[in-house]
């Protein structure tokens, strides 16, 4: 009998369980594998959210509004979100009561601009597709949070499909926290 002595890593070894699982199994038992630009590749551990405070710089799982589906998008993945899309995972750069200005150059949260927040006005995947034009200024009101990609490279923030197209995420369109488990250049929390 042949015995190997190599340790899979635990976070190599998560991810194997979880492409045997699926992703929605996967889902439900409190992982996601993140195969997207929106943020870094690797494995995350959703958490529920448990208060109706979210922290700025928090990574959230998110459905985005109904409107936004894989038919009117075709680079937005079909999953079980409410309009048939896959979950978003973004970070939350806005809270309650923060001013939001969306303009041609970029946005801007309490007139502090993100990095590469320029809205685009079509899809680098798909250039026939038109992308939301949002313009103005508002508050976010309680339970409302402004979502950004920032990219699993920070260029990639540019073509993040993020709140400066769809507007504000309400608490009840974000499914959870997402913890980085098995992420390149990111420590790794306990996975008890």
């Amino acid at each position: 009998m042949i015995t190997i002595r190599r340790r899979v890593p635990l976070a190599a070894a998560v991810v194997l369980v979880l492409i045997g699982l699926g992703t929605e199994a996967a889902r439900e038992a409190g992982w996601r594998l993140n195969l997207t630009a929106s943020e870094p590749l690797g494995l995350y551990r959703l958490e529920p959210v448990t208060s109706n405070q979210i922290p700025r710089g928090a990574l959230a799982e998110l459905c985005p509004p109904t409107w936004v589906t894989p038919r009117a998008f075709p680079f937005y993945m079909q999953g079980n979100c409410p309009g048939g899309g896959k979950a978003m995972l973004k970070m939350i750069v806005g809270v309650p009561w923060d001013r939001i200005r969306v303009a041609k150059d970029g946005v801007t949260i309490n007139g502090v601009t993100l990095p590469d927040s320029a809205p685009r006005p079509r899809s680098n995947q798909y250039p026939g597709i038109s992308l939301p034009r949002l313009r103005g200024e508002l508050v976010l009101r309680p339970g409302q949070y402004w979502v950004y990609g920032g990219g699993a490279r920070p260029a990639l923030a540019a073509w993040s499909f993020d709140s400066r197209y769809f507007g504000p995420s309400a608490i009840a369109q974000i499914r959870g926290m997402a913890i980085p488990a098995g992420v390149p250049g990111r420590d790794l929390p306990s996975l008890r």
